[in-house]
């Protein structure tokens, strides 16, 4: 499937106004259920490609991203995810679709497509949920890669955790806070590069969560 020819007759890259709406509906649900929070929203570029890349510790973390940044998010999905009537509502939501019996040579190339469109794309360096960084875990280089073969910015989130209903009660939130963009210069195409700027990435994602 040909993402960016999707997205072209899909939704804009600038949020419209049902998907405004729709966002504020569930920014207020966040701030009254779990004191949602945001930090550091007028660090995010208005527009051009970014990656946005943030820990993982929880299924809902997509929406918690989406919430914070003022952009129109795309995050990858398995194809198989997208059946009537579903298909119209995970395009409306920004999850666009990968064969993932395709490999990752797949999800590369559309994360590619949306970034050289002018998208801003949602990812977890991690590749999985996670309680905190942990060193003896080497990290994955995807975002490394994306951010030197699409030339885009990445954009470090950390989400903090979720409160508890005995402290939201006592006035606990949840904190999401944004970093200043991370721009690589490197274009070698090897595999070390990727890393070493994958875990740049990283600890800009998790120095954020020790402002918490």
């Amino acid at each position: 499937m040909n993402v960016v020819k999707t997205f072209r007759r899909g939704p804009s890259k600038d949020m419209s106004v049902r998907y405004q709406l729709f966002r504020q509906v569930i920014i207020a649900l966040g701030w009254l259920l779990v004191g949602f929070t945001v930090h550091g929203a007028e660090k995010v570029p208005k527009e051009g490609p970014l990656i946005v890349a943030a820990n993982h510790r929880r299924y809902v973390d997509p929406v918690f991203v989406s919430m914070a940044v003022p952009r129109r998010l795309q995050w990858m999905g398995k194809k198989e995810l997208f059946i009537f009537p579903f298909e119209r509502l995970f395009f409306f939501l920004g999850v666009f679709p990968v064969d993932r019996k395709k490999g990752g040579h797949a999800a590369l190339r559309a994360a590619l497509n949306l970034l050289t469109a002018g998208w801003a794309l949602g990812i977890f360096p991690e590749g999985t949920r996670r309680g905190g960084y942990n060193l003896d875990h080497t990290p994955k280089g995807g975002v490394g890669m994306l951010t030197i073969r699409g030339g885009a910015p990445v954009l470090p989130v950390f989400v903090g955790r979720t409160p508890s209903l005995f402290r939201r009660l006592r006035g606990g939130k949840l904190c999401v806070y944004i970093g200043d963009p991370i721009t690589s210069h490197n274009n070698t195409k090897e595999k070390g590069v990727y890393r070493e700027v994958t875990d740049e990435v990283l600890h800009a994602i998790y120095r954020l969560g020790e402002k918490k």
